[in-house]
């Protein structure tokens, strides 16, 4: 035998002796989660706990939602459930339909697709009593004994892609004869597994890092307090939520890395693609790709032309659904499609009319319900919080001065998108500032905004130990 087979030998026995030492299930999910291990055994087996009780509190949040919150109870629900069964029944783009909703009351110019009979009769015997896009059963017009033309606008204009998980419950179920009721759940579950997997991606992109366990105690903590509703919800901001993770751990260990690997692109360009796919008004997630390339002048070639790369492809991807697959007034009994039309050009050619309302909607701290100012002040807060850290702690270094104001600058552009999607698709006319923002479009913003002011904060305490 010889001596490197020999070495070989030994660290397999090693390893077994561990696992058995420790628990081997233990051993072996502490392996996929923390490889690779910190040098002493003390750090190891303290960072290998984290990501372990993240997960499990996690699990816990996400499977006490699904069993305690009934269907109908979060926001959409029932636009969102219609949007994927009409995908699965060949309406991926949505058309004109003449039923109504208590979200969209506009029947002369509402848009959908075919719904199953048996998915509108699950959502109408789960009745809430607010406004979540439940058909009105009496203004249906159109069935063919089997499904019926049903409105979804506000949620038609979300690409496939943000309903993956949604679209794969759903098939799987049709594939088991399942009823609605546990296509539904499944649904659910399938979410929580992709919020579960984005968490253990995150984490385990950390491993290895410098001050891995401060950042790592972070991401464990945004995990959790994101779980309610966010780790299981019937709707595309679960994604969103989900994705928002794992990037912003891959933006610190790409910030602390040397050197970037082919690898870390490929899961970057792909998170950010899939993330400005997900919802358009995430599309300057893209710029944080870019960003390494102006960061890491060292960058090797290949990993340069994966990034750049991916940003096209998505850019393309992201066009061609704006071009055929949003053509229509997501709330038309609010804002009709001319109307739509009208302040899109007005955007366009007099941006500088739109931003004095976006500003008075921000420093009244306007939202759609009485709990709203509150949670857009907190943002706000951390938002200018992680500006004036940045600025103050990294002033003369300048690679990271750049780093993080390129990414503030690109969480800045998101929530424009976000302004302006509401005012064109949702403010009345007539009314000041933009009236329908909601805290929950924020909060896939929150992680990458607390990481920079956890980055800055490290430093100083740092400072203040040597």
């Amino acid at each position: 035998m010889t001596d490197s087979a020999s070495i070989g030998v030994n660290r397999q026995h090693m390893v077994i002796m561990e696992s058995v030492r420790h628990g081997a299930g233990r051993g072996i999910l502490w392996w996929f989660v923390m490889n690779p291990y910190p040098n002493d055994h003390v750090n190891r087996s303290c960072q290998g706990r984290t990501p372990v009780i993240v997960l499990v509190l996690v699990l816990l949040c996400g499977v006490l939602g699904i069993v305690t919150v009934p269907p109908g109870s979060t926001p959409d629900v029932w636009a969102h459930v219609y949007r994927v069964d009409a995908m699965l029944n060949g309406d991926v783009i949505a058309r004109p339909v003449r039923a109504m909703s208590d979200y969209h009351p506009n029947a002369a110019h509402n848009t959908g697709g075919w719904v199953n009979d048996d998915v509108i009769a699950f959502s109408l015997a789960n009745d809430r009593h607010y406004v979540s896009g439940l058909v009105d059963a009496a203004s249906i017009t159109v069935n063919d004994g089997h499904r019926s033309e049903v409105p979804f606008d506000n949620t038609a204009v979300y690409p496939p892609i943000a309903y993956l998980p949604q679209l794969s419950a759903f098939v799987v179920g049709r594939l088991l004869h399942l009823n609605v009721t546990w296509q539904f759940y499944l649904a659910e579950v399938f979410q929580l597994a992709v919020y579960l997997m984005a968490v253990w991606i995150g984490l385990r992109v950390l491993a290895g890092i410098p001050s891995s366990r401060w950042f790592r105690m972070l991401a464990g903590l945004l995990a959790v307090c994101l779980a309610l509703p966010d780790s299981f919800m019937f709707s595309p901001d679960s994604t969103v939520v989900a994705l928002s993770l794992p990037l912003t751990c891959m933006l610190i260990r790409c910030l602390q890395a040397d050197r970037l690997e082919a690898g870390d692109c490929v899961l970057l360009i792909g998170l950010t693609g899939i993330l400005a796919l997900s919802k358009f008004a995430y599309a300057p997630c893209l710029l944080m790709a870019l960003m390494l390339i102006i960061t890491h002048r060292r960058m090797p070639m290949r990993s340069r032309l994966i990034l750049v790369a991916g940003c096209v492809l998505s850019v393309m991807l992201l066009l061609t659904w704006l071009k055929f697959g949003t053509g229509f007034a997501t709330n038309p009994s609010r804002v009709p499609y001319d109307e739509v039309l009208r302040r899109q050009r007005e955007l366009l050619a007099a941006p500088h009319r739109f931003l004095p309302r976006m500003f008075y909607s921000i420093v009244r701290l306007q939202g759609w319900s009485w709990w709203e100012p509150p949670l857009l002040f907190l943002f706000w807060m951390l938002a200018l919080a992680a500006l004036m850290l940045t600025v103050i702690v990294w002033r003369r270094d300048r690679q990271r001065l750049l780093f993080w104001l390129m990414s503030w600058t690109t969480i800045m552009g998101c929530v424009t998108l976000v302004y302006v999607a509401i005012w064109t698709q949702f403010t009345l006319t007539g009314q000041a500032g933009v009236v329908g923002i909601n805290s929950r479009y924020f909060l896939p913003l929150v992680p990458p905004l607390a990481m920079q002011c956890a980055d800055a904060l490290h430093a100083i305490r740092e400072n203040l130990a040597r």
